[in-house]
C-alpha cells in the first residue's frame, strides 16, 4: 500500500470518526434517547440545595458542599497516611512517593524563596496548594456539576421537562428529558413557576407566594381561604380556566407549564465561587501580615507608616517621600487581596462556562480537550496562589527599606 492509499484511509477514518461524533452522537442518538445535552443554568453565586440547613438563617450551597468535600479529601489523604500499614512507610507506595515529591519541591521552593525562614511559611504554603488543586479539579469529576436536585425553573430561567428513569425507595430518580439538538429549553414565566411548584412539590416558596396569589395560584393550605372570592367573582374565569385544564390536564391557570425544571448540582467547584477566593485571598493576606510581624516585630508596620523618615525630615527631607510610598504600601496590601481572589475566581469561572458550552454543542469527544485544558488550568491556579503567598510572605520577613542592618 503506497502513502496516497495510506493518506486516503487516514483521511477517511478521520471524517467518518467527525461524523460520528460531532453530527451522529449530539444531533442524532443523544436526543432520540431523551438525553440530549441540556444547557446549564450559569449563576455566579453558589446555588442553593436546603434553605434553612443546618439551622434557620443559614442556606446550604453547591459550593459550600465542593469545599466541604474538598476538605474531606484532604482529611482522608492525612489519615491514609497516619494509619495504613503503620503509617508512612520507609519505602513509599504510589500515593506516598506522589506527596512526597509535591512536598519535597515546594519546600525546596520554599528554601530558595524564604531562605532560612522556609519552616515557617512552607506548611501555610503547601496546605493551599493542595486544597486548590483538589478544589479546582473536584469540577472536573463526572457527575459533580450535573447530578443534583431538581428544581422549578425561576421567571426567566429556561427548564426542560423531566422524566423518571428509577426508584430508590419512595424517592423518584428523574433526569432532563432533552429529546432535541441544541436544545437551550423553555424560558419560563411565572405562573409556570407558580404551577411547577404546586406540580411537583406540592407548596410554593413564602418569596413567591404574593405573586403566584396575584396570577391565580395558592399553596394548598391557602386554598379553602380564597374559595368564596374565587366563587363570587363569577363563572367565567372558572370556565376559561377549565379549558386550559383540559388542554394540559392539570389546573393551570392561564395554560402555565408546569413542567419546567432545572439541576441543582449537589457539587460545584468550590473556587468557582467568589465567596471562597475572596474569603481565601483574606486569609493568605492576613497570614503575610503575620508571618511580616513574627520576623519584624513592631518594626514591620513601618513598611506602611514611616516614622523614622519623618522623624529625619530635617536631615533628609526626601523621607518625606519614603512616607507616602508606605501609604501606598497599604493600598498594595488591599490590591492583592483583588489581585488573589478575581485571578483564582475568573480563571475556574471562565473554564466552568466554557466546558458547559462546549459540551452543550459538540456533547462527548470534544469536551475532553476542554478537561485537558482545564486540569492544566487548574494545577496553574493554584501554583500561582501558592508561590504568590510565598513569594510575599518571604519580602514581609526579609525587612524593608534597607531596616535590616539594624537587627
Amino acid at each position: 500500500m503506497n502513502k496516497t492509499l495510506r493518506g486516503l484511509l487516514v483521511l477517511i477514518g478521520i471524517v467518518v470518526f467527525t461524523a460520528v461524533v460531532c453530527v451522529w452522537l449530539p444531533f442524532a442518538f443523544l436526543p432520540s434517547q431523551g438525553t440530549g445535552m441540556a444547557l446549564p443554568v450559569i449563576s455566579v453565586p453558589g446555588e442553593v440545595l436546603w434553605k434553612d440547613f443546618p439551622f434557620e438563617g443559614f442556606d446550604l450551597t453547591n459550593t459550600m458542599v465542593g469545599t466541604l468535600v474538598t476538605s474531606l479529601i484532604l482529611l482522608l489523604i492525612l489519615l491514609w497516611l497516619r494509619t495504613r500499614s503503620g503509617g508512612i512507610k520507609a519505602v513509599p507506595g504510589r500515593l506516598q512517593s506522589v506527596l512526597e515529591l509535591v512536598s519535597e519541591y515546594w519546600y525546596n521552593l520554599s528554601k530558595s524563596i524564604a531562605g532560612a525562614r522556609a519552616g515557617r511559611v512552607f506548611p501555610l504554603v503547601m496546605t493551599i496548594f493542595m486544597f486548590l488543586l483538589i478544589a479546582n479539579w473536584i469540577k472536573l469529576v463526572p457527575g459533580a456539576e450535573s447530578v443534583g436536585l431538581l428544581h422549578c425553573a425561576h421567571p426567566g430561567l429556561n427548564g426542560y421537562p423531566a422524566v423518571q428513569i428509577a426508584e430508590i425507595g419512595q424517592t423518584p430518580v428523574e433526569r432532563l428529558d432533552v429529546t432535541g439538538p441544541l436544545d437551550a429549553g423553555t424560558a419560563a414565566t411565572l405562573p409556570d413557576f407558580c404551577a411547577c411548584e404546586l406540580e411537583h412539590f406540592g407548596h410554593i416558596p413564602d418569596e413567591y407566594a404574593a405573586e403566584c396569589a396575584e396570577a391565580g395560584f395558592v399553596n394548598p393550605e391557602h386554598a379553602d381561604e380564597g374559595e368564596g372570592e374565587a366563587s363570587a367573582e363569577g363563572e367565567g374565569t372558572a370556565h376559561a380556566e377549565g379549558e386550559s385544564e383540559g388542554e394540559t390536564g392539570a389546573a393551570t391557570p392561564g395554560g402555565a407549564n408546569p413542567n419546567l425544571l432545572v439541576v441543582t448540582p449537589f457539587v460545584r467547584g468550590a473556587t468557582t465561587d467568589l465567596n471562597l477566593t475572596v474569603a481565601l485571598a483574606l486569609f493568605a493576606v492576613v497570614a503575610i501580615q503575620v508571618f511580616g510581624v513574627w520576623a519584624q516585630g513592631p518594626n514591620y508596620f513601618q513598611k506602611f507608616i514611616n516614622l523614622d523618615a519623618l522623624g529625619n525630615l530635617g536631615k533628609k527631607p526626601l523621607g518625606l517621600i519614603d512616607f507616602l510610598v508606605g501609604l501606598l504600601e497599604i493600598v498594595s496590601e488591599f490590591a492583592k487581596i483583588i489581585s488573589f481572589a478575581f485571578r483564582l475566581f475568573g480563571n475556574l469561572f471562565a473554564g466552568s462556562v466554557l466546558l458547559f458550552i462546549i459540551s452543550f454543542l459538540l456533547a462527548l469527544i470534544v469536551p475532553m480537550v476542554i478537561y485537558g485544558l482545564e486540569l492544566f488550568v487548574g494545577l496553574m491556579q493554584a501554583f500561582v496562589f501558592a508561590v504568590l503567598t510565598l513569594v510575599f510572605s518571604a519580602q514581609a520577613m526579609a525587612g524593608h527599606h534597607g531596616d535590616d542592618e539594624h537587627h
